[in-house]
């Protein structure tokens, strides 16, 4: 994928397995890739334009506690999606993380083509949610109007 290619990816953690992470990121060809300690250090990455994609990466989880909840994705309110790795995601996991801002929770075991994946999709929705729909500025249909046929009589088919 040629946007992964020429993307800025910043991984959020703080231990040697983040390390590792950011490490086999790279490894897929990223443009480039930033390891910071702190979550505020990301969001001003993403804040300020620099971050195409974010990836934050828990250690210490248990199942099914929530360690998003203290936390929002770095980059929630300025468009930049982020992904959740932990160590063993579960559906409940899943649904915190999705209401922190995040796009998903994945495993920390998850294989390197699969994370890819994710990371390409980040990528796509956020170049699609830069595309604006295209309708002329001048159309506006009235819901009333579209709702009820012309005649007051129902259309047989």
């Amino acid at each position: 994928m040629k946007s992964i290619q020429r993307a800025h990816v910043v991984v959020v953690a703080d231990s040697d397995e983040a390390l590792f992470l950011a490490a086999r990121i790279f490894a897929m060809d990223v443009a480039k890739v930033t390891s910071v300690a702190g979550f505020d250090e990301a969001q001003g990455m993403c804040q300020a334009g620099g971050a195409d994609a974010c990836v934050a990466a828990f250690d210490e989880c248990v199942p099914n506690a929530a360690p998003v909840a203290e936390k929002d994705a770095p980059g929630r309110h300025c468009g930049v999606p982020s992904l959740l790795i932990v160590p063993v995601a579960t559906p409940y996991l899943r649904k915190i993380a999705r209401r922190g801002g995040y796009m998903t929770a994945v495993p920390a075991s998850i294989a390197s083509r699969v994370l890819y994946r994710h990371i390409g999709a980040a990528l796509q929705l956020r170049r699609a949610a830069g595309r604006r729909r295209r309708v002329p500025e001048g159309f506006v249909a009235a819901p009333a109007t579209l709702a009820r046929p012309a005649s007051g009589k129902p259309t047989l088919h």
